[in-house]
């Protein structure tokens, strides 16, 4: 599958400014290769479930991630739909 995250295994600024690579930043999900590694799923909708839940409970992402023991790089991915085959679950929601 082709990785919905960037262009051609590069992301690039919505505005350009100086600080911004002109040639983009390499993709952190795909690591550059433009595909979704086998080991991660995409499911945009679970991950809005994911953020809905912890918004609706007051809690930001850091406070969550500490709450799950992950690191709140792989828990924002998480919510935009990036989920790694670790066998994850959605129990949270209810701690």
């Amino acid at each position: 599958m082709k990785c919905p995250n960037c262009k051609k295994g590069r992301l690039f600024s919505a505005i350009p400014h100086k600080t911004f690579p002109t040639n983009g930043l390499l993709c952190d999900i795909c690591s550059g290769s433009g595909k979704l590694p086998d080991y991660i799923s995409y499911d945009p909708i679970l991950g809005d479930i994911w953020k809905g839940s912890r918004i609706s409970k007051g809690i930001t992402l850091r406070e969550q991630s500490k709450l799950l023991k992950m690191s709140p790089s792989k828990l924002s991915k998480m919510e935009r739909g990036y989920f790694y085959n670790e066998n994850m679950t959605i129990n949270w929601r209810d701690k």
